[in-house]
């Protein structure tokens, strides 16, 4: 792993925020990991809670350039390494458009990848030993504990994953072995689906990621588009 200054807290309003706090006077690679956040933020500004016993964290990679499909590029890494170290999920873990991480159609967490000059941040939530209570459940929400029926080192895994990124980082100049991954295990293939895209939402049905990291659906009428921003809203008749 790379020389790398690791933060800790019992409770933050957001990890991306402590980071950027940290970022105003520290220059070398920073990860921030909290026990629970406060104010914990998603995608499209969404919430993300995020209980005690959780893994929630963010951390940055260095980056001489933007990449578009980048997000995927992080949710095959986390995807790939959580099925190397958990056998229990190889078969059944999948990544949801553009970087949330699904089991047996439940969320098991997500990423939110920001690009800075000559940076990326990453910010990873994973329920792992946390419970899934009603404000989590009502979300579709598993957690690894109950998966794997006990309970996993939240600081070991944090490590791994950011290794994992950092090794797979030639990657990113060949994008079609991420890309190819991703589709091979991408939630709701071939279903039709609800997609947002520029806040308009329509059904299509999912074919695939394209080489830039959209997404390629088909319209009702059989038109085939890319989708560059936007979000899968629910499957349908997914089993």
């Amino acid at each position: 792993m790379k020389e790398r200054s690791f933060f800790y807290y019992d409770v933050l309003d957001s990890t991306m925020l402590e980071y950027k706090r940290l970022r105003e006077y520290h220059n070398g690679l920073i990860s921030v990991r909290t026990g629970s956040q406060d104010d914990g933020v998603g995608r499209d500004n969404h919430i993300w809670l995020s209980p005690p016993g959780g893994l929630w964290f963010t951390f940055d990679l260095m980056s001489s350039g933007v990449v578009s499909s980048f997000a995927l590029f992080a949710g095959y890494c986390v995807h790939k390494e959580l099925c190397r170290l958990f056998s229990p999920l190889s078969d059944k873990l999948q990544i949801k458009w553009t970087n949330d991480l699904i089991y047996e159609g439940k969320k098991l967490g997500g990423l939110l990848c920001k690009s800075h000059p000559g940076r990326y941040t990453i910010g990873v939530g994973l329920n792992t030993n946390n419970e899934i209570d009603s404000e989590l459940g009502k979300f579709g929400a598993i957690s690894l504990k109950s998966i794997l029926g006990d309970e996993i080192s939240n600081v070991e895994l944090c490590y791994n994953l950011i290794n994992a990124v950092e090794k797979s980082e030639r990657l990113l100049a060949h994008e079609i072995t991420y890309i190819t991954y991703c589709n091979e295990h991408l939630f709701g293939k071939d279903h039709d689906a609800v997609i947002d895209s520029g806040g308009t939402s329509f059904e299509a049905q999912i074919l695939g990621i394209d080489l830039k990291g959209a997404l390629i659906v088909r319209k009702d009428m059989g038109e085939i588009v890319n989708i560059h921003t936007g979000s899968i809203l629910s499957i349908k008749a997914f089993s």
